[in-house]
Formats: structure tokens, C-alpha cells, sequence
């Protein structure tokens, strides 16, 4: 007699993700056979991510305000160094960075808060320095101080070299407009030949064309009389008379025609002729006058450049000076400052660098099995471990080409930018980034173990509110691996059975 199989049922509560869980064993009582386990696990929904992830580090990129107008200022002033400013002959003749270069020699070893007086070059000295470094600045915050003697003193030199190079400009101008009143004169005369014979050649040959189609006309009338007498002969009327005397009309208007025609043939070759040299009076005295003023007018464009250009070192001196003291362009956290008090300005040195919060980056090493699938310009998700809640939306700025060294795998060095609020993120933070391969948003998902399928479709075992387990099929989307989109079939919240086998003991 054979043996009833005995049923035995363990119910174990257990915590899961997904949510409680019921797990059921399923004994079969002959020895060997494995044991089927059941889980009940909850659809979720939710955002679905793709990707690999990869570590790094934040690097925040800096700014630097600089003082690089200061060499248009300082090149102004030796550009006009002839225009009478004797007492400024030592400053004139040198290159703005040599001057800076010079007068910051000849104090960077005393630091003395006199060393401009000491120079007799002129010199922009701090007086004080308002920031320190890590402290957070606003646009328009004043950074340092210049002294009111230095300031001053360049003023006054550059509103000498506007003054100067003014008067050289109206010199030019004056000599200018001299020469080319006498040039000018010269070339209207033999342009008015030429004016004229443009006029003439166009009348002329308007009068032979109107000439020719006027002889034209009566010729085309005469021929259409002599065609009208024609066909009324053809009828039976009595017009031999005076078709006979049209034919006559006919012959002489023809010949007026070939008269007017060889007439508009001879006179417009000497028309031709009559225009072409007066023409070719005209065109040497546009060159000549051309060459009587060129030169002329490269004098007073160097002029005007030169006055120009020391408008625009005031201008700027101005704006980048004003009332001595240099306030902040950008907003941010100061990183360093190039100057302390009874420095020199120098246009090679900044006066301030700051961190930009809008470039923060971080680098991460791709293998070369996942960088094929990553592009400049991708959407990446960052996660900071200072953050372990909050995920940071950035994009791939730029990629490597070149393998990173010293590794024993291939792999290439990617770097992305931020692009949500960064001021609470600083230097260094270590995090991950995840390159998205594919993202569904909002989406009902289940364990990828829940999933059954055949050739063609694929199914889960659903429980009902009553107890009844039911195979629904249903359609699949993106997996991350662990979980799996379910885009119809099931609805949050719906209790899925996931079965496996595990060997008997």
C-alpha cells in the first residue's frame, strides 16, 4: 500500500523591501525531492534607473578678478610720451608692464606704505585690504584701497595725455583739410568734363534711337496701307491709283530709314569715342587725387587713435580705479588675494580669486566595456555620501580619450558638472555617479524573480483579495538588475508570488 504524501505548511513573517512577506514551504515527503518556497512581495511604483555607477570626488573650479586694463592705461601714456609732457618723460617711455614691473622692483623689498614717493615712476600702492581668504563676498563688496596720492597722480597723467593727444588730432585735421581743399579743387575740374560727357553721350544716343524708330514707324505704316490697298484690289475696288502712290511713299521712307540707321552707326562710334576720353581724364584725376590724400588721412587716423586710445585708458582707469578702491565682480567664496598693503599693482598679478559655484565637477574612471555608451552631453544622477538622501542632476562635460594610467583595467577618465543649486557642496566630497542608460518615471515595478516566461510572453502569479492565486500575464519594460517596469498587468499595491526552489536536507 503506497504512502500519502503529507502537505506541510510553515508560515513565516518576515520584513522585506517590498514590504511584508509571507514565505511558504512546501515539504514533499519523499526524501530528495527539492522544496518549493513562496514569497509575497507588493508592487511598488516609482522611478526606475539604468545605468553604471561609478565613484569620485567634487572639484569646484575658481575665478579670477585681474587688473589687465591697467597695461591700456600705462601703453596710453607712452604712446603720447612726444605730445609735451616733459615732466612725465620717465613714465612716458616706458611699456605699461615694464613700468609696473619696474616701480613693484623697487618696493617689493621694503613693503613701505612711502615707496611711491620714492619712485619716480608713477605707481598704484594698496593702502588696505578688506578680505581674507574663505570669507563670502557679494558682487560690489569693495576688495582693497589704493592710496589718494597714487590715484590722483595717474589721473592727472592720463587726463594730460587725453588733453595732448586731442590738440595733435586737431593739428592733423587742420593740414588735412588743407590739402585736400587744393587736391579736391584740381579734381573737380577734370571730373566736370567727364560728368558732362556722360550727359552728352547718353542724349546723343537717345536722339539716334529716336531718330531710327521714328523712320521705323512710318516704314511699318506705310507697309501696313500698302497690305490694306492690296486686299480691297482683291475684292474688286479701285485702289491701283493709290497703291501705286503708297509704293512710291514706301520706297522714300525706306530709304530715310537706312539714312538714320547708317547716322546712328557713325555717331554713336564717335559718341563712343567722345566719352571714353573724357572718361579717361576723369579716371586720372580721381587717382591723382587719390594719391594727394592718402597720405593725409593716415596722419589723422594715427591722430584720432591715439586720442582714442587715451580717452579709453580714462575710461577704464575710471571704471577699474574710480575713487581708489577696487570693489568684487563676481559673487562667491574667496580663495586667495594677490595683494596685501604697500603692494604695487601690477597688471600680471589678480587682485582676487574666487570659487565659482557654478563649476563643480566631478571625475570619475569609466571602464572601456561602459564608455561606448557614454556622451558628452548625457543627463547623469550624483550622489554625495555627505547627502545620503539627496541625489544631485548633472550632465558629462567632457571625456577623455587617453586610458588612465597606473591600472592594471582600461578605463578613461569622465568629467561631469552639476547643474542644481551647489552652495552646499564643497571641495573635495567624495559620491558616486550613475550614467543613465535608461530612466522610467512613475512606474509600477516588481522583483525580476517574480517574473515567468515562455517563448513569448511573460507572467506572474498574482494573489487575490480572496486567496485565490491567479497567472496573469503581463508587459515588461527597463530592469535595474534587481527590479522590473511592469507597463500593464498589474496595478500598485497588487500582492505578486515569487517562487523558488531550494534542495531538500
Amino acid at each position: 500500500m503506497a504512502k500519502k504524501n503529507k502537505i506541510v505548511i510553515i508560515g513565516l513573517l518576515v520584513l522585506a523591501v517590498g514590504g511584508s512577506g509571507v514565505f511558504f514551504a512546501y515539504n514533499n515527503a519523499n526524501a530528495g525531492k527539492p522544496e518549493i518556497v513562496q514569497k509575497e512581495v507588493l508592487v511598488k511604483k516609482g522611478d526606475l534607473t539604468v545605468g553604471v555607477t561609478e565613484s569620485g570626488s567634487v572639484a569646484i573650479g575658481t575665478m579670477s578678478q585681474d587688473l589687465e586694463a591697467l597695461e591700456d592705461v600705462l601703453g596710453s601714456s607712452a604712446a603720447s610720451s612726444s605730445s609735451g609732457n616733459s615732466g612725465n618723460s620717465a613714465v612716458s617711455s616706458m611699456g605699461g608692464e615694464a613700468m609696473l614691473q619696474t616701480a613693484s622692483a623697487q618696493n617689493s623689498s621694503s613693503g613701505s606704505t612711502n615707496s611711491s614717493s620714492d619712485s619716480t615712476e608713477a605707481s598704484l600702492e594698496v593702502e588696505e585690504v578688506y578680505l581674507a581668504i574663505g570669507q563670502k563676498v557679494a558682487v560690489g563688496e569693495p576688495v582693497l584701497k589704493l592710496s589718494t596720492e597714487s590715484v590722483d597722480e595717474y589721473r592727472q597723467q592720463l587726463e594730460a595725455d587725453v588733453e595732448s593727444t586731442k590738440l595733435a588730432l586737431e593739428k592733423a585735421e587742420y593740414e588735412a583739410k588743407s590739402q585736400k581743399l587744393n587736391a579736391k579743387s584740381t579734381y573737380n575740374s577734370n571730373v566736370a568734363e567727364g560728368n558732362v560727357a556722360q550727359s552728352e553721350y547718353d542724349i546723343t544716343i537717345a536722339q539716334l534711337q529716336a531718330s531710327v524708330d521714328s523712320a521705323q514707324a512710318a516704314v511699318n505704316d506705310s507697309a501696313g496701307k500698302i497690305a490694306d490697298y492690296q486686299k480691297k484690289i482683291a475684292k474688286g475696288k479701285d485702289f491701283e491709283a493709290a497703291l501705286a502712290e503708297e509704293q512710291a511713299n514706301y520706297n522714300t521712307l525706306v530709304t530715310k530709314l537706312q539714312s538714320a540707321q547708317n547716322e546712328q552707326a557713325t555717331k554713336t562710334v564717335e559718341a563712343q569715342k567722345k566719352y571714353q576720353e573724357a572718361m579717361f581724364d576723369y579716371n586720372n584725376a580721381s587717382s591723382l587725387y587719390t594719391i594727394n590724400v592718402s597720405g593725409v588721412d593716415s596722419d589723422v587716423e594715427d591722430a584720432k587713435d591715439a586720442y582714442e586710445k587715451a580717452q579709453e585708458a580714462l575710461s577704464n582707469y575710471s571704471s577699474l580705479i574710480g575713487d581708489g578702491v577696487i570693489y568684487s565682480q563676481y559673487a562667491g567664496t574667496v580663495a586667495s588675494i594677490g595683494y596685501a598693503a604697500g603692494d604695487i599693482l601690477s597688471s600680471s598679478t589678480e587682485v582676487i580669486t574666487f570659487s565659482d559655484e557654478t563649476e563643480v565637477t566631478m571625475t570619475v574612471s569609466v571602464s572601456q566595456e561602459d564608455i561606448a555608451s557614454v556622451e558628452i552631453g548625457d543627463v547623469v544622477e550624483i550622489a554625495l555620501t555627505a547627502y545620503e538622501d539627496t541625489s544631485f542632476k548633472g550632465i558629462v562635460e567632457s571625456m577623455d580619450t587617453s586610458s588612465s594610467s597606473g591600472t592594471s583595467t582600461v578605463s578613461y577618465d569622465v568629467t561631469v558638472a552639476f547643474t542644481e543649486d551647489t552652495s552646499k557642496v564643497y571641495q573635495d566630497m567624495t559620491g558616486s555617479v550613475t550614467f543613465i542608460s535608461e530612466q522610467a518615471e512613475d512606474v509600477c515595478y516588481i522583483s525580476r524573480k517574480a517574473i515567468i516566461r515562455d517563448r513569448q510572453n511573460s507572467y506572474v502569479k498574482v494573489k487575490r483579495s480572496n486567496g485565490d492565486i491567479e497567472q496573469v500575464e503581463v508587459t515588461t519594460g527597463i530592469s535595474d538588475g534587481i527590479n522590473i517596469e511592469i507597463s500593464s498587468g498589474l496595478e500598485e499595491g497588487d500582492t505578486v508570488i515569487i517562487e523558488s526552489q531550494v534542495s531538500a536536507p
